[in-house]
């Protein structure tokens, strides 16, 4: 084997740093905890767009007011667009979800300075929902006979048309005129003036979480990352053998630990898409690892005279531009939906931008130490 850079030769300063960084973390994580979200916790949480741009602190105001204190708010895009989050409390079931959706009606409609009506609301409704109010109303006397039966009548070709022209106004209809000038039928443009209106805000998502169903959400999520490592120990453990497996493990455990560290000290909210990133983060260091695993494994079969520190150096510098290059690769585009995702994938874009760097560095300076540890004081041939 040729002389070559002594990356493996480190392997003691890259395990300090590393127990350290998993110290920190573990501390990090004890002291501050970890920002759960309402799917963990319980609660309710929307995202609102108003027609008009509304100051953050009215809104604040506004649910503060109405016994909404602890109420998260989060302003996505311009000054027209929030994710409102709502902690659930011990006792709250999913029962309460509707009294709290109607509350934050209330609330909205407040901020907005929409009215309360029972007239149907073109703003925010879909094109079936429409379609369907049409077909019922029925103001162009179509046989019903006809329309029975028919998935694609008149009524879909004007709810789908008006929905569509809505999108292109960036989600509003500021009159009633813009809508009237898409309908050619008087009898449906009678309809519309007299049963339908223009809401000024529109919820874009709702979801309600009871603290049960957040209980079994948690256990769920630490049960998958739990099987994840035990599945990838076994598969290890027969592909190469129990000591590659050691340090596949400990080396994922290693990733997880200092990312998860990292998401306390940065204040992020851990919710189901970041137990998917994290997931990722397992299955994705574990292929640069095997990587690395498998070229040790080569290159024994090759020399048996070398010793194995040697080796393992070698197989790390063969395999090096490989790991460098996928996980680059992989980086920009992660750094590209952190930065330009919006505030929806930030949460799930943050740890694998964590997750990659570290993962490729345990893949080099961890899996493969702990693998010659464990092989040189347990399993080398006397």
């Amino acid at each position: 084997m040729k002389k070559e850079m002594n990356i493996f030769g480190v392997r003691k300063i890259a395990i300090t740093i590393s127990l350290l960084l998993m110290a920190i973390s573990v501390v990090l994580v004890a002291t501050m905890g970890v920002k759960r979200g309402v799917q963990f916790v319980g609660g309710s949480e929307f995202q609102v767009k108003f027609k008009k741009p509304v100051d953050i602190s009215k809104l604040r105001s506004a649910f503060k007011d109405n016994g909404f204190a602890h109420a998260s708010i989060m302003q996505v895009t311009g000054e027209n667009e929030f994710i409102i989050k709502l902690k659930g409390k011990a006792g709250d079931e999913t029962a309460r979800g509707s009294k709290i959706s109607q509350r934050v009606k209330r609330i909205f409609q407040e901020v907005s300075g929409e009215k309360e009506t029972n007239l149907f609301d073109l703003n925010k409704t879909n094109a079936t929902d429409l379609a369907h109010l049409l077909k019922k109303a029925n103001p162009l006397k179509i046989d019903e006979t006809k329309m029975m039966g028919e998935e694609h009548t008149v009524y879909n070709d004007i709810a789908d048309k008006i929905v569509k022209a809505r999108s292109k106004k960036g989600d509003f209809f500021n009159s009633m005129d813009e809508v009237l000038a898409l309908v050619t039928q008087p009898e449906v443009k009678n309809f519309l003036k007299e049963k339908c209106m223009l809401g000024d805000y529109i919820k874009l998502k709702e979801d309600t979480f009871s603290p049960s169903i957040s209980s079994e959400q948690t256990e769920k999520a630490i049960l998958a990352i739990i099987m994840a490592l035990g599945a990838i120990l076994v598969y290890v453990s027969i592909r190469f053998k129990f000591d590659f497996a050691v340090g596949a493990i400990l080396a994922l455990v290693h990733d997880v630990t200092i990312t998860l560290g990292m998401f306390v000290l940065f204040k992020q909210e851990f919710t189901l898409p970041v137990v998917a990133a994290f997931l990722t983060i397992v299955g994705y260091s574990l292929n640069d690892t095997i990587v690395v695993f498998d070229r040790i494994r080569e290159n024994l079969k090759i020399v048996k005279t070398v010793p194995l520190d040697q080796v393992i150096n070698t197989s790390i510098v063969q395999t090096l531009s490989r790991t460098l290059l996928t996980s680059l690769t992989t980086l920009f585009v992660v750094v590209v939906i952190f930065f330009f995702g919006g505030l929806a994938l930030k949460g799930f874009s943050f740890p694998l931008l964590v997750g990659i760097i570290v993962g490729t560095y345990s893949s080099i300076y961890i899996a493969s130490p702990i693998y010659y540890f464990v092989e040189e004081h347990f399993y080398k041939e006397k």
